[in-house]
């Protein structure tokens, strides 16, 4: 049996090889049987959930701004309504919203549709949890992998890992993520946004992305609580998006350059924590600690307290441009960190025509429609592998979930905002 996530993730990166153990197309005999075992507990709760909805009762979107007094963005007379009402609050950088200076420098046309629409037919307070899950599937190439992150999460044990996707789902709905993303970056605080508090750089030594986190930029007192649990969630799910077409597999690296007191923020670590092990337990094959600080070593054993241990196994204090280098190749290193990359980031502001498929009803209608059948048929087949003796890979559930890819990646921007990465 192979257990890929008790190795030592330095010693992965510096072998150079991926390690392909407990992944789509590479699960041994053990493996295999708790995938089966997940998924026939899943295709059960799917059956005895399907008519008690879960409701959205701790969402993100609706923590402030338009959406917090759920004014429909189309409605030019009540939105500008709503912004003569609240001109001090939107004129205060803590408290604007990307949407917001927008709108205050006469840039008002909906850049997203007004009124959401849940995917598969779910009304807008709440979603069942076989939508949820299958909506939460399409950041990967295939379902498996969704699941799969559950079990490495808890190491192979079957009746944990329905426990985690379940619970997994659940969040999900509670905090609206479908909707967080279909309103996009105008949800988010404007400064969080120029500043660049979760960017993408270069690549590792395996080509997946690394989204770097400057920690020097995360003032408390600059932006509201609720500001950085929405942009934690955004950022994170917007992270797992992009590594769709790099293994759905990605490099989280916070720089602590220039870390100061007023940089301490334990409440916002322990949200990123807690929100990758629960939400993203596979999507990071490493989380590196940039460190030339003093003030870290206590921060870290609060830190390290609330990791479980697959993702503590899979986090490392590098403290120089060399130690990153086991990582990530020099020229993919920010020049800020030592390396050779010459990185600039720039806020670029969303565009009345990047969206355009979201206005697209008809559009939507037959993405969702084939959307909805690729889940049929994964599904179908998933049924009759559970219940037979077949390999999960056979070549009817790798049609099924190829199918299910194409799907996926065609109704995407019918239901979702673009990302900043995706306008420059």
């Amino acid at each position: 049996m192979t257990v890929p996530d008790t190795a030592d993730i330095g010693q992965i990166y510096s072998q150079g090889e991926r390690q392909l153990g407990g992944t789509v197309g590479h699960l041994d005999a053990h493996q295999e049987a708790a995938l089966k075992a997940v998924w026939a507990k899943l295709l059960a709760h799917f059956d005895s959930t399907a008519d008690t909805p879960i409701p959205v009762d701790k969402s993100l979107v609706r923590l402030s701004g338009l959406a917090k007094d759920a004014v429909a963005t189309d409605d030019a007379a009540a939105v500008a309504q709503w912004y003569a009402d609240h001109t001090a609050q939107v004129a205060e950088v803590k408290h604007q919203l990307v949407r917001d200076k927008l709108y205050l420098d006469g840039n008002h046309a909906p850049l997203v549709p007004g009124a959401f629409a849940p995917l598969l037919g779910d009304p807008q307070d709440s979603r069942r949890f076989s939508s949820a899950f299958w909506q939460a599937c399409m950041r990967y190439a295939s379902p498996d992998t969704y699941v799969i992150g559950s079990l490495r999460a808890t190491e192979w044990d079957a009746d944990k890992a329905f426990a985690h996707v379940v619970h997994s789902v659940q969040r999900r709905i509670s905090q609206e993520i479908d909707r967080l993303m279909w309103e996009g970056d105008l949800l988010m605080n404007r400064r969080i946004s120029e500043n660049g508090l979760c960017i993408r750089t270069g690549c590792d030594k395996f080509g997946y992305p690394v989204f770097v986190v400057p920690v020097r930029l995360n003032i408390a007192r600059e932006r509201t609580d609720a500001d950085v649990e929405k942009f934690a969630a955004y950022s994170l799910e917007k992270v797992a998006q992009l590594a769709r077409k790099h293994e759905g597999r990605a490099v989280l690296l916070y720089d602590f350059s220039g870390f100061k007191l007023e940089n301490v923020d334990l409440s916002f670590s322990k949200i990123l924590i807690t929100t990758v092990q629960e939400l993203y337990p596979y999507t990071f094959s490493a989380t590196l600690l940039f460190v030339n600080s003093w003030l870290f070593s206590g921060i870290w054993k609060v830190m390290r307290g609330w990791m479980d241990p697959v993702v503590a196994r899979r986090t490392m204090i590098v403290k120089d441009a060399k130690a990153l280098e086991t990582f990530i190749p020099r020229d993919q290193i920010p020049t800020s960190m030592g390396g050779q990359l010459k990185f600039q980031y720039q806020y670029v502001y969303p565009t009345t025509d990047e969206n355009a498929k979201m206005f697209d009803a008809e559009g939507r209608q037959r993405a969702e429609h084939e959307f909805a059948a690729s889940v049929e048929a994964f599904s179908k087949q998933t049924k009759e592998w559970v219940g037979g003796s077949q390999s999960y890979n056979n070549e009817s559930r790798t049609q099924a979930a190829a199918a299910f890819d194409s799907a996926a990646v065609e109704l995407d921007p019918y239901i979702r905002a673009r990302f900043v990465e995706e306008r420059t």
